[in-house]
């Protein structure tokens, strides 16, 4: 598919100058379990099951098909199981990788891809610090640094500049054509232990429901279990902080949870994910932020944006530990049998 026709359908979305990308998103790569143990790092990892589920279908997502899409498009289908986590990465999360990766960092000491909303380098100390009150809340940054993060978690958090530069994604091909299309490597390594979500892991993750329609599964229109949007509030009024300009702490509406016990799919942050269509002119981003863009939050619905911007944030997607026989998994099956018995 051309660019000039990828953009016949596609619109501007409302933050950054993001586009909005109704194009074929590319389930690129696999998740495997890995040798051994891996370490969490603070990150409370749910296992999404059931490989082999089916796509969106055009009831589910009109979006998804002509004429809003390319004839073949398909999203949510995922033939393999795999970790995603909880919640987004936090500021205080951020904030160490920020004061890691600080001695090889090059750029403007503030950038948003850098440094995201709630973090601010300190000349006093000469360290990056969060503003306080901010350290649970969702942080945002630019899509080369969320890769550099798994690169780091994949390191096992080392400090040597290498351990920031591959492992999941490899730095060494970040940059831009004449063209004005990126060459960064287009998806994580296949030994990765911790990746950037696909649109299809992250459609899964947050909509699809293998006990809806009586066990058949299905996929809900928002990423709290329901077809119906959820509600702006602040924590115990509402259901999501989206739109409200209001930061709140990662976990603070435990009852809009998608079918695996993800949170925060709707408010936070809006979210990376590694997808483009065709010769990237940016990456996906999905869901909907504490800044607005409510109807991102349905299930197709998404935008795009250049790797560089610091326009959203980060949920990590992750290799199933093996042997595997963690709480994760205990967790994934009783959400799924609280759907049944619903």
């Amino acid at each position: 598919m051309s660019l000039s026709a990828m953009r016949d359908w596609c619109v501007r979305s409302a933050r950054g100058g993001a586009l909005m990308g109704l194009a074929m998103a590319l389930g690129l790569g696999g998740a495997q379990a890995a040798a051994g143990p891996v370490p969490d790092y603070g990150h409370d990892f749910v296992v999404i099951g059931d490989p082999g589920n089916r796509a969106v279908n055009q009831e589910e997502g009109p979006w998804f098909y002509p004429p809003y899409a390319p004839e073949g498009f398909s999203a949510g289908q995922v033939n393999y199981r795999y970790r995603m986590a909880r919640t987004e990465v936090t500021v205080g999360q951020w904030l160490e990788f920020v004061n890691a990766y600080a001695p090889y960092y090059e750029g403007f000491a503030n950038a948003l891809e850098f440094t995201g909303d709630w973090i601010i380098f300190d000349n006093s100390t000469g360290q990056y610090r969060a503003f306080a009150g901010s350290e649970n809340f969702a942080t945002n940054m630019g899509w080369r640094y969320a890769a550099r993060y798994c690169n780091w978690l994949h390191n096992g958090k080392s400090l040597d500049q290498p351990a920031f530069e591959n492992g999941a994604y490899d730095t060494s091909t970040f940059g831009r054509n004449p063209d004005g299309t990126f060459t960064d490597q287009p998806a994580h390594h296949a030994d990765a232990k911790f990746w950037i979500p696909t649109l299809d892991e992250w459609i899964k993750g947050m909509h699809w429901d293998p006990a809806k329609n009586d066990g058949e599964g299905g996929y809900w229109r928002y990423p709290h279990s329901s077809d119906e949007a959820p509600v702006p509030g602040a924590p115990g009024l509402g259901d999501t902080n989206t739109g409200l300009w209001q930061g709140y702490d990662v976990g603070s509406y435990p009852h809009a949870a998608s079918p695996w016990g993800l949170l925060d799919g709707s408010g936070g942050e809006s979210e990376w994910l590694e997808s483009f269509y065709g010769d990237p002119l940016g990456r996906f981003v999905d869901g909907s932020s504490w800044l607005g863009g409510a109807f991102h939050d349905e299930v197709d619905r998404f935008s795009n944006s250049s790797p560089w911007y610091g326009a959203a944030g980060l949920r990590l997607a992750g290799v199933i530990p093996g042997p595997y026989s963690g709480a994760a998994l205990v967790t994934g099956l009783l959400m799924v049998s609280h759907r049944r018995r619903r």
